[in-house]
């Protein structure tokens, strides 16, 4: 079941309606059974796959909530961690490894082969196994103290707006919410709405619509001329429109329900350099890097570290370097089973790098150059060079294989194509439209809070965004990208 199906549309009516009918008290058992029904709606068997693991981090961060013994915290620790992970690892995992092992014996003449399982992988895991994995930490450091209440835990790893894409929401941030009196409210629900309707429509009138064209000269480079860039950049904005919508709908409707949710977006293609790019983009994921493999990673190296220098290499370089590769390797890996997933998070890891070990040189060269002096041109040329490195790694993540992703640069060239021209001139109108009015909308909101638009004014552009979507929608019936992640 998706957002932006009808099924879902009938299926958030009934929770909306029963959910504020019900008392207080009742309403996480509703959420609960609603939870794993929209879970398990596309096949059962999930509801398995959910379950277990939740039953068995429960428990055992109840464990370590209990023992003093540090090693034995730790053990218990390391056992939650492997077994939050062990299903992802499995089902979305089992396939790559095997088919590298037979492409390597290939390469090296063994005469092996495994055969391939060919996994069904549960929908949402890599969400639902995050969300494990941090609070089973957050857990170990005392960050939070374990959840006694099974029910509440369990609900929080399946909350049926999250369960699928996220936002990655953290357990200290979510169970709290759990205890509280939520009203009906009118005017947080028209505003939480008006968010819900402006995520469909960024994915059903402005995703739907560049996939079309993105979809064509991914498939077909050869001859497709200045096309081919265009495709590029086109895609770059469907994949935003795509994630950010979903995250829009899913924030929304946790926010109509009462329930605080991180935001996930905030204008990633203004950002002046890959690191601001980071503090942008699914911004619940990039924190969840950071504060779970990164910061671990980074301390660990730093205190191996005995020396200033290493081969004329300062420590802090060192440690930045090995803590920001292996981190970004392992976020290109968690979004899918490919080599090119993990070409697209190495090359990310690349641009932090370089951008951590070069900011002395940039600031001397824009000082050179005296653009230091001039701020709006050295953020607009900041910004270009952000968002082109930002579209060129996307070439390897929307590409089927390493080997079509370089021939997709190689066929890149200024030539117009007569055929098509008209679709790509309506689709460049959209999207500059696209990106004034989200641009305008959200500046305005963070300038004046939840005063910035009457309530009677949200209405109405509730309604007018529900009338664009239904005469501009491409095809209400496409899945969101990362879903398949």
């Amino acid at each position: 079941m998706i957002f932006n199906s009808t099924e879902f549309l009938v299926f958030f009516t009934v929770i909306f309606t029963v959910y504020f009918v019900l008392p207080s008290k009742f309403r996480w058992i509703f959420l609960l059974i609603s939870s794993y029904l929209f879970y398990g709606y596309s096949n059962v068997i999930n509801i398995f796959y959910l379950l277990i693991p939740t039953i068995i981090i429960w428990f055992l961060s109840l464990r370590v909530g209990l023992i003093k013994n540090k090693v034995k915290r730790k053990i218990v620790f390391t056992i939650s961690i492997i077994s939050s992970i062990s299903f992802l690892l499995y089902f979305k995992y089992t396939d790559f490894f095997l088919k590298t092992l037979n492409s390597i014996g290939d390469f090296s003449g063994i005469q092996i082969k495994f055969t391939l399982p060919g996994l069904l992988i549960p929908m949402g895991i890599s969400f639902f196994s995050f969300k494990l994995v941090s609070y089973s930490a957050d857990v170990f450091l005392g960050k939070i103290k374990p959840e006694k209440h099974f029910g509440y835990f369990a609900l929080y790893v399946s909350f049926f707006p999250q369960i699928l894409m996220g936002p990655i929401e953290r357990a200290g941030n979510f169970l709290p919410e759990l205890r509280k009196t939520i009203n009906f409210d009118i005017e947080r629900i028209i505003k939480n709405l008006q968010l819900v309707a402006w995520g469909l429509f960024k994915k059903i009138v402005i995703a739907d619509r560049l996939s079309v064209f993105v979809n064509d000269v991914f498939a077909s480079p050869e001859n497709q001329g200045i096309n081919l860039l265009f495709g590029l950049y086109f895609y770059a904005i469907q994949i935003y429109c795509d994630f950010s919508g979903y995250s829009d709908i899913a924030i929304g409707i946790a926010r109509i329900l009462g329930f605080r949710s991180m935001e996930n977006f905030n204008f990633p293609y203004f950002s002046r350099n890959i690191r601001d790019f980071w503090n942008r983009w699914h911004i619940s994921l990039s924190t969840w890097l950071r504060d779970y493999l990164f910061l671990p990673i980074a301390y660990s190296t730093s205190r191996k570290l005995k020396k200033e220098k290493y081969i004329k290499i300062k420590s802090d370089y060192i440690m930045y370097g090995t803590g920001m590769f292996i981190t970004m390797f392992i976020g290109g890996l968690w979004h899918g089973a490919s080599w090119t997933f993990v070409i697209w998070g190495m090359l990310h890891g690349i641009f932090l790098i370089v951008g951590y070990s070069t900011k002395k040189v940039k600031k001397k060269v824009f000082k050179k150059l005296k653009i230091i002096r001039l701020k709006k041109i050295k953020d607009i040329l900041s910004i270009f060079i952000t968002f082109n490195l930002v579209s060129f790694a996307w070439i390897f993540f929307r590409s089927e294989s390493f080997t079509k992703a370089i021939q997709y640069l190689k066929m890149i060239n200024l030539k117009v194509q007569s055929s098509g021209i008209g679709h790509l001139k309506l689709n460049i109108i959209f999207v500059i439209v696209f990106l004034s009015i989200e641009y305008t909308l959200k500046k305005i909101d963070a300038r004046n809070g939840d005063k910035s638009f009457p309530i009677g004014l949200r209405a109405v552009f509730l309604a007018f965004t529900i009338c664009i979507i239904l005469l501009l929608s491409v095809d209400s019936s496409n899945e969101f990208i990362y879903m398949r992640f």
